[in-house]
């Protein structure tokens, strides 16, 4: 005997109910796939981890640079700051005028390095952007201040170094004795206790140092402002010779 099977459809308002629900599953996934995702700051707030975050400018981080007409006025500023010498001379016997005079000088060399450093940016341009010329006076500006550098950090800088941080050692300045009882046994002992200080190494060597300092201070001073005032020779030559090249640029282009 044959059955006849036949194929039975759903009602039509169920099929219409079916093919909107895998509708509305599709769009869910396909939005959820095409959601940007954004990283959480320690605080909990959203940040944006794409690769267009905009480049943070001078004034939004607090930063004035500064151009080379500024550094020169600084390094002229800093050369009035280069302490003089008394009319009797610096007296190796007076250690707190010694100690006081090498740390203005000191003062003042620091901040004439850091200066320096600045030079760096100010000149930047990349290689493409320069000339030949150009690309040579930016070797002369930065080998000429290297050399200012190099003559006070080896003919003045180690003779401050001497008077202003003497080598020390740690010594027991004394030895306290007393009793405590012990917590665990009841029992009274004795404990020691070493107190600590710190003395000069060499006491002769730290004299004779601030004999030579005393002896050379007008020579170093000649030294250390003889450079200041070269660099800002320096750095107003190479300011002159750009503006020459700019010139000759100028007068040459088609």
């Amino acid at each position: 005997m044959r059955i006849n099977c036949a194929r039975v459809m759903p009602p039509p308002e169920k099929k219409r109910k079916a093919e909107a629900a895998s509708l509305d599953d599709d769009d869910n996934s396909k939005s959820t796939t095409s959601r940007p995702t954004k990283k959480k700051s320690s605080n909990g707030s959203a940040v944006d981890s794409g690769k267009n975050s905009p480049v943070p400018t001078p004034s939004d981080i607090d930063y004035n640079p500064l151009t080379l007409p500024e550094i020169r006025q600084r390094v002229q500023t800093l050369c009035q700051r280069v302490p003089a010498i008394p009319p009797d001379g610096l007296s190796s016997t007076d250690a707190a005028a010694v100690r006081s005079w090498a740390t203005s000088m000191q003062a003042a060399i620091e901040e004439f390095n850091l200066l320096i450093c600045t030079v760096s940016a100010a000149t930047y341009k990349w290689g493409a952007e320069r000339s030949g010329a150009s690309e040579q006076n930016l070797g002369l500006l930065s080998a000429e201040l290297l050399n200012a550098q190099e003559q006070i950090s080896s003919s003045v800088t180690p003779r401050l170094t001497n008077v202003l941080a003497p080598v020390v050692e740690l010594v027991v300045k004394k030895t306290v004795h007393t009793k405590e009882t012990n917590a665990d046994t009841g029992k009274e002992e004795d404990v020691k206790i070493n107190v600590y200080t710190r003395e000069q190494n060499d006491p002769d060597f730290l004299k004779l140092c601030a004999e030579i300092l005393s002896r050379n201070a007008a020579m170093l001073r000649q030294v250390v402002l003889a450079n200041f005032l070269k660099a800002d020779k320096v750095i107003a030559d190479y300011v002159k010779s750009v503006e020459k090249d700019r010139s000759h640029d100028g007068r040459f282009a088609y």
